[in-house]
């Protein structure tokens, strides 16, 4: 059957694109690909005699607004199958949702505490452990990461937070960032990735963070994580290092995809926590904690061109935890990984209209 596949196009800097690969894929394999517009108000009347809908999503403010509110009807109303769908994005970019969700799964993780109340955080925050990591709910590159060393920095951070709020962290200035620095520094950020030049300030820095504040344990020792993306019965996956003098790997730039390095064990991991939470695409970032194994963060999707730095990829037989781990050799897109999971959904769901 030739199915019609609506992709909204996504561009997050030179080699970070899905739409195009999802859009060769897609036609090679016999189908019709329509590019839609989902910031327009006819984006339901676009999607009309589609069989199935696209969109590559980033973290920004703006694509977040859109997808939080368009995803689920395009999903569960207009009955589409959908990339991603609710199970793997829903809780996207929001540690506290993710916090809350590995613990409801039975997934390791570092412990966490999201409070809401400034008085109840305060209390707690007298008697904690330092030093602690301090993360606010969304933000990439590990750019709203912080390690708070003492009670009054973490009294310091509760009052901004359940004061005025903050658009981002910057730990580098100190609470109160000069206003010229908080203008032009994430600009120039986007600008030495190669983001594209649209809206640059309003899709990175409009959100305000209130009335919350999230702690996290803190696991020395951890020179690197293990970041593996699972996409249907395939994980690939890398070390990214730690910045120098410093304990964030997300964003280094620093990363090794040589698989006799990568820990079966993070990969297992992986594999189970795709399974829990029934995901098209989950990619989890693993930490030690002694000799367990935790995860700190996921996210459903991933700066493309990394994959192909990958020499192959592991296929599971069994469970997750005590199964097979099979050494599949040769790159590959994590894209067209994608396309033919997405495909496969297609097929199982009309079937009965080809019998």
């Amino acid at each position: 059957m030739k199915f019609t596949i609506a992709i909204q196009p996504d561009y997050y800097g030179p080699g970070d694109t899905a739409s195009p690969v999802w859009t060769r894929f897609l036609r090679e394999a016999g189908h019709e690909v329509r590019t839609v517009n989902v910031f327009s108000a006819d984006i339901l009347d676009q999607l009309r005699g589609c069989h199935g809908f696209m969109w590559r999503f980033a973290h920004f403010p703006n694509l977040r607004q859109v997808a939080r509110s368009l995803m689920p009807v395009i999903e569960k109303e207009l009955d589409l199958v959908v990339y991603p769908d609710q199970n793997t994005c829903w809780h996207y970019d929001d540690k506290i949702a993710q916090s809350y969700l590995f613990k409801a799964a039975g997934i390791p993780t570092p412990k966490t505490w999201a409070w809401f109340d400034a008085s109840l955080a305060r209390e707690w925050a007298r008697d904690a452990q330092y030093p602690l990591v301090m993360k606010l709910r969304g933000g990439a590159s590990s750019e709203n990461v912080l390690l708070i060393r003492s009670f009054e920095e973490a009294e310091t951070w509760i009052d901004r937070l359940f004061g005025r709020g903050v658009n981002h962290l910057d730990d580098q200035y100190g609470v109160e960032p000069w206003p010229w620095r908080r203008r032009i520094m994430p600009a120039a950020r986007l600008l030495l990735k190669g983001m594209p030049p649209y809206k640059k300030l309003s899709e990175y820095n409009w959100e305000l963070h209130k009335n919350y504040i999230l702690f996290q344990e803190f696991l020395p020792g951890n020179e690197f994580d293990t970041r593996v993306a699972v996409i249907g019965n395939r994980a690939f996956a890398v070390r990214r290092f730690n910045r120098p003098n410093d304990f964030r790997a997300s964003g280094s730039g620093k990363f090794d995809p040589d698989p006799r390095q990568i820990d079966l064990e993070a990969v297992h991991l992986a594999f189970d926590v795709a399974r829990r939470l029934k995901t098209q695409s989950v990619a989890i970032d693993c930490l030690l904690r002694g000799t367990e194994r935790v995860v700190s963060e996921i996210s459903y999707t991933y700066v493309c061109w990394i994959g192909l730095t990958c020499p192959g990829h592991w296929t599971l037989s069994g469970d997750p935890y005590t199964g097979e781990l099979i050494w599949q050799e040769g790159r590959m897109w994590r894209e067209e990984a994608q396309v033919a999971d997405f495909l496969s959904r297609l097929e199982a769901r009309y079937a009965s209209y080809v019998r």
